[in-house]
Formats: C-alpha cells, structure tokens, sequence
C-alpha cells in the first residue's frame, strides 16, 4: 500500500495563516461564544494540540495573556489546547450567579428587536429557567402594544412568539414617529400661543403706561383751568352794566389794589362811605 506525501511545510505554514485570518480576536465579554467559532474553523483543519494551542494564542490581547501566563510558560505535556481554554473560560466567563442577576435585573429592550432580547435572555439562562417563566420575564421588557398582541395570540413557542413581537415593533414605528411628531407640532403651537401672549401683555403695559402719562399731564391743566372757571363765576356776580361793577384789581385786592381799569365802582362806593 503506497504511504501519502507528506505536506510541504511551505503548504502547512499557508493553511495555518488561512485559518488564522478566519478566526477574530478573542472576545473577553463573550468567551464560549469565542470558543465556538474557533472550533468550528479548527475542526476540518485536523491540526494538531500544540497548532491549535498555539492559533489561541495569537489571538489573545496583552491583558488575557497575563491571566494565563502559567500556562504559557509553562504548558501541559498533552491537552495544552483545552487547558488554555478552561483557564480562559474561568476567567472570563460571568458566574451562574452574575447571569442570573443580569437576567433579572439588567435586561432592557432599548434599540434592539424583541427576538434579539429573547436570544440575549436565553444565553444567561442556560437552560436553567423554564420557557413558560422566560416567556413571562422577556414580556415584562416588551412595550405594552406588543404585550398586547401576544397576550391574545395562540403561539405557545418562544422563538415563533419572538418573530411576532418584531413584526409587531415594525409595524409600529411610524405610528411612533407620527405621535412623536405631533407631540412636537403642539408643543410648538403652545410656544407660539405663549410668545403671542406675551406679546399682548406688553402692548396692554405700553397703553396703561402712556394713559398714565396723560393723566398726569392734564392734571395740573384741569386745576388751573377749575381755579380760573370758579373766578370766572365770581365775577360773573357783577356785570359791567351794574352800578356795583368793580375791576378785576379792586375786586380781588380792594382798599389794595394799586391799579384800577374802567369801569369801575370802587371809588364811587368809597365817596358814598365817606359821607
């Protein structure tokens, strides 16, 4: 039976760099989802424990390494790729506790669809909370219109009730965006009834203002004008045909008054005193 060649070693250093390329950085926030896709671009290549470990580890940042610089320096005789990847999975991957936490407490819906919630929960839950307790937890992050059409939906399972809550979400948005902007139209309104307001409280201020200063112009006016009307009808007691008319000096001054005008009683009147 005729053995195969063996590979070139120029053909395995360009296969090693091909697969390399095709595995990303690793994920420090998302370890075993890391190790997956690792594994799934390693496993046809047939490659070796020590390629495999050593693929790894080019694909570790300066902080992951020291968390297993033991094992670096000094590796395991066999299983060195597994070993590396529990290390990394102690390290990097939350607690049971810590998931079950966020899964309670930290989950929002935010600007993700609801089925990307649905995936997000199911990766913290591990399989460790039943569906029908998922369902009602997910449902607690949904808005209350997809709430709605799910509560009255027959579809028991969550992946299909999933894709309903996203067709739900974008059926939805226009109408969000239309009651967005209608919120946006009266608030306008409002500032322009408000601007308009004030406007005409300004212009009422001016009219009191100017009002007041025509009051307290003529006032002075109307006192000269009532003094002189209440002499006027002092002397209208006289007219110059009466005997008794006196002049406007000896009428107010009398005995001293030091003019006298025509005509006059003044000095008749103190002839006839005189005798």
């Amino acid at each position: 039976m005729a053995t195969q060649p063996k590979p070139q070693p120029e053909v395995v250093e360009l296969a090693t760099v091909t697969v390399s390329s095709r595995i990303p950085e690793f994920w420090s926030d998302q370890p075993r989802l890391w190790f997956v896709q690792c594994e799934a671009v390693l496993g046809p290549q047939k490659l070796s424990d020590e390629a495999r470990f050593n693929l790894v580890v080019t694909k570790l940042g300066k902080e992951v390494v020291q968390q297993v610089s033991d094992i670096l320096l000094k590796p395991p005789e066999t299983k060195k790729f597994e070993a590396l990847k529990t290390r990394l999975l102690s390290v990097y991957e939350e607690s049971e506790t810590r998931q079950f936490q966020k899964l309670l407490g930290e989950m929002e819906l935010g600007d993700q669809k609801p089925s990307q919630l649905l995936r997000r929960m199911k990766d913290l839950a591990r399989d460790k909370v039943p569906d029908e307790t998922l369902r009602l937890m997910w449902q607690g992050h949904l808005p209350s219109p997809v709430r709605a059409v799910l509560a009255v939906t027959e579809v028991t399972n969550l992946d299909n009730l999933a894709v309903i809550a996203d067709k739900v979400i974008e059926t939805s948005k226009p109408l969000q965006v239309s009651e967005v902007q209608t919120a946006s139209n009266t608030n306008n309104d409002q500032s322009y009834i408000i601007a308009e307001l004030a406007k005409l409280s300004m212009k009422i201020r001016d009219m009191e203002r100017g009002r007041n200063r025509v009051r307290n112009f003529n006032r002075p006016f109307n006192r000269r004008q009532s003094r002189s009307m209440s002499r006027g009808r002092n002397l209208s007691r006289r007219t110059p045909d009466s005997p008794d008319w006196l002049c406007y000096y000896h009428f107010k001054f009398h005995n001293r008054a030091r003019k006298c005008v025509e005509p006059c009683a003044w000095k008749k009147n103190e002839q006839n005193k005189g005798n």
